[in-house]
């Protein structure tokens, strides 16, 4: 039975290739879920609020976006994968409506404000708030690894999360 669903399998070379992908792409599924598990903060699924500041002084209250979608992108300055992967929030941002979806950046395990500074202006993020994080927002989010992206729907409720390098069309699936 085996030999002959190799064979099978050779002959059909494209039935071989989508069994290929499916298999990865249920192996990523299953390390995201992995990763995430157990990890949503917040009661009843709600998002923590919050008010801190942004680089250019202005005070944010994630409750003051009730209404539209919010990303919130957790990052560290240092962090190589979230240099890689913060471009694709701008390609997110292009694509919506300002009425539709917020991102907002928050700048977590820095040594300086400046470093989430250069951070924003080595990626030429404006028009995305870059928000100053801080070790109580880290831990009311569980944020364990960088970058983390948490999607907050119109209502307030976390309704994805993800850790690592995500990709404009990932980004775009879970908004």
């Amino acid at each position: 039975m085996i030999k002959s669903v190799g064979k099978y399998l050779k002959k059909h070379r494209w039935v071989s290739l989508i069994v290929e992908v499916a298999l990865i792409i249920a192996l990523m599924l299953a390390i995201s879920w992995w990763q995430n598990r157990g990890e949503l903060p917040g009661d009843n699924g709600m998002a923590p609020d919050f008010t801190v500041q942004s680089l250019d002084g202005s005070s944010h209250r994630l409750s003051d976006y009730r209404g539209k979608k919010v990303v919130l992108y957790f990052f560290a300055p240092w962090c190589s994968i979230c240099h890689m992967s913060a471009p694709n929030l701008k390609a997110l941002q292009a694509s919506r409506s300002p009425d539709e979806l917020q991102i907002l950046l928050v700048g977590l395990s820095y040594n300086t404000i400046d470093e989430s500074k250069e951070f924003a202006d080595d990626l030429q993020l404006q028009g995305i708030p870059v928000l100053i994080g801080n070790d109580q927002l880290m831990r009311d989010y569980r944020i364990k690894a960088f970058p983390t992206y948490f999607v907050i729907d119109e209502n307030g409720k976390i309704s994805s999360r993800s850790i690592g390098y995500s990709t404009e069309l990932g980004l775009r699936l879970r908004t």
